[in-house]
């Protein structure tokens, strides 16, 4: 336990030293802010620290390695003590709001570090996918890396989120064993405090009360952290919580009652808990921070390039961490832009009205731009999944839906009401306005069109819902932070009370989540079952002969070094050993392949070759695919064995030399 808070304290200075080297940049983005965006600025050095050598390692003109990241770190230094020295100095007031806000940032950290220690293992779900690239980039001097699965070939998914996990692995000199699941707990950190600030400063505008202010900006950070929907409160009620499982909350749609429509809605409290690096949990504090200089470009009178330009920016780093989230918040930026230029109409006025709504499309231009040069480096070595658009077959029951965003619209149906009644409208009411527009529009999409991919028949709308209404679910938590503090401070006392009622069972009946969600996925939270943080210790248990052999490919050979192991199905044990060291291997998970290539054929193909040099009696049929892949080396074990029975020691001993053994576990080297 020591141990692991001497990790977490070190890994928070380095987060805490990266924020604070990165605040004068933050004071210059963020000048209107209350905090003047410190609780952002860590994900602005993430951002501005990540990227250049992102770039320079594709141009191979410097290497993505910890000495890189430390000469970048120099640079980042000297830049941000230039803008320092422009800025006045830090007010006392200022100096209390980021004592307090780095506190709530730390405990975030230590509360999500420690509950991933309870079950560190990087297994199950995606996690061997998302440490695998993890590992692979870990493994890269330059770019762009090769796919652990997929040997001969370049990573074809949106990765920039493992990339950010990669850097701060090697900035830090940590195992990527206990990045991993650092990454998460920083994760969850990050959004929560992100909210936290977003919420605040877009209350700063409308409200005088501290505390106010303070209250509705903690109920965003909680339910963006640790809530879910109305299903909890729904079946406690309903059937009581004996039986409740936490995962159907996300499964609901389709699934109680069973039909042919099956969706996916998940919410960042869920994924936390789940613990998978996935794209759209890496890209939250992404969005937020573009949401957060959004909302700083909403409050000038005039466009600010600079903003405009960061803007573009960070919508690049968004596209290649999560490509389903580039349209979502294209469509959020020019819904708000456009909200704004209407206000400052108040009426229509022909010509000059219709004038003022164009003067978006100059700046939109520009983002969309900037967007293209920064994700291009990666665009230019990936082949996109897309697969058209279509409309769907099935909608959603209406009760469902209520189910899964009643309380979200309660909030918003009283936000419309009070804008009726009280047309003075400040910006926040504006800019809360286009959240609450983008977020409609997402959960809606999914009941008219779908995007198509390769999960046919009952799934064949679930990712579209999955990616679409996961945003929506981050947008109306800031938005309903905002309500329940702006609403509550304009009805009479009797209409305050009442409305402030309603709001507490709602939050309450969300918050209940956690407490079916971390037992079922954890069990106990007792101390005693704190197990650490090292992802990789489980398998010492589960297959150890295995364990000190993918210990030796690790440590012991070439980190480009092609190794084969069985090819199996997605969600099982295997390709563990290409995903725990990062050495590619022929073919990996097969419904994985099958999507990022575009197609069954090839990866089944490369399944039934590895089936070839494993147990084919014709030795020089293997050799021919040892040689078309260049394979190094030849990974014998359990799974190996139970895959391929014909398989035997003494079989691949014709095709190499065993160099390493433990048990029944062998290691061979192909002679060349």
């Amino acid at each position: 336990m020591i141990n692991h808070f001497l990790i977490v304290s070190y890994w928070w200075f380095l987060l805490f030293s990266l924020g604070l080297i990165f605040f004068p940049l933050s004071q210059k983005l963020f000048k209107k802010f209350f905090d003047q965006g410190y609780l952002l600025s860590k994900t602005i050095a993430l951002a501005l620290l990540s990227w250049p050598i992102f770039l320079l390692a594709h141009l191979r003109l410097l290497p993505f390695t910890q000495a890189g990241a430390l000469f970048l770190l120099i640079l980042a230094i000297l830049v941000n003590v230039f803008l320092a020295k422009r800025n006045p100095l830090l007010k006392k007031r200022l100096v209390k709001v980021i004592l307090l806000e780095e506190a709530l940032f730390l405990i975030a950290l230590l509360l999500g570090s420690y509950i991933r220690g309870l079950k560190p293992d990087i297994a199950g779900l995606e996690k061997f996918m998302d440490f695998g690239f993890m590992k692979s980039l870990v493994n890269s001097r330059f770019l762009p890396p090769a796919d652990m699965w997929f040997a001969g070939q370049t990573i074809n998914y949106y990765y920039y989120g493992h990339f950010t996990a990669a850097f701060l692995t090697k900035l830090s000199g940590l195992s990527p064993f206990i990045t991993y699941n650092l990454m998460i707990a920083t994760l969850f950190a990050l959004t929560t405090t992100g909210v936290f600030s977003l919420t605040a400063n877009l209350l700063l505008k409308t409200s005088k009360n501290s505390k106010a202010i303070i209250a509705g900006a903690l109920i965003g950070a909680l339910i963006i952290g640790l809530g879910s929907n109305l299903h909890t409160p729904y079946h406690l009620l309903k059937d009581g919580g004996q039986n409740y499982w936490y995962p159907n909350a996300t499964r609901y749609i389709g699934y109680d009652p069973p039909t042919s429509d099956k969706t996916i809605h998940e919410f960042p409290a869920y994924s936390f808990i789940v613990a998978d690096l996935h794209g759209h949990v890496s890209g939250l504090p992404l969005v937020i921070l573009f949401i957060g200089t959004a909302w700083s470009l909403f409050q000038r009178k005039k466009i600010s390039w600079l903003k405009t330009i960061f803007l573009g920016f960070f919508l690049g780093l968004i596209y290649m961490t999560n490509a389903w989230d580039l349209p979502i918040y294209l469509l959020f930026l020019g819904l708000v832009l456009l909200i704004k230029q209407l206000a400052n109409q108040k009426n229509w006025q022909g010509k000059k009205t219709l004038l003022a709504i164009l003067s978006i499309i100059l700046p939109l231009l520009i983002i969309i731009g900037l967007f293209f040069l920064t994700s291009l480096p990666f665009n230019l070595n990936f082949n996109s999944m897309f697969g058209g658009i279509d409309l769907v077959i099935s909608q959603t029951p209406i009760f469902q839906l209520v189910v899964l965003w009643g309380a979200f619209g309660f909030w918003v149906i009283s936000f419309f009401i009070f804008l009726r009644i009280f047309p003075n409208k400040k910006p926040g009411d504006l800019f809360v306005l286009g959240l609450i527009l983008t977020a409609v529009i997402l959960i809606a999409l999914p009941e008219i069109i779908y995007i198509k991919d390769i999960y046919g028949a009952d799934f064949y709308r679930a990712n579209t819902m999955f990616k679409f209404t996961f945003q929506a679910y981050l947008i109306l938590t800031i938005a309903s932070g905002y309500i329940i503090v702006r609403v509550g401070q304009r009805l009479t006392k009797i209409g305050r009370f009442a409305f402030l009622i309603v709001c507490f069972f709602l939050v309450l009946g969300i918050l209940v989540y956690p407490a079916f969600s971390v037992s079922g996925f954890y069990g106990s939270v007792h101390p005693k079952n704190f197990q650490g943080l090292s992802g990789l210790d489980f398998w010492a248990q589960r297959y150890p002969e295995d364990y000190q052999a993918i210990i030796f490919v690790d440590q012991s050979l070439p980190k480009e070094a092609i190794v084969l192991e069985a090819a199996g199905d997605s969600y099982t044990d295997y390709g563990r050993v290409s995903a725990f060291t990062g050495r590619p291997t022929i073919q990996g998970w097969l419904v994985h392949e099958w999507l990022w290539r575009n197609g069954y054929d090839l990866p089944a193909k490369r399944a039934n070759q590895v089936q070839t040099v494993y147990q084919d009696t014709d030795l020089n049929l293997a050799r021919e695919v040892l040689d078309q892949y260049s394979v190094d080396y030849i990974f014998f074990g359990k799974l190996e064995k139970e895959k391929y029975p014909n398989a035997n020691p003494e079989r691949l001993s014709l095709l190499g030399r065993p160099i390493f053994k433990a048990g029944e576990t062998v290691v061979f080297e192909v002679g060349k």
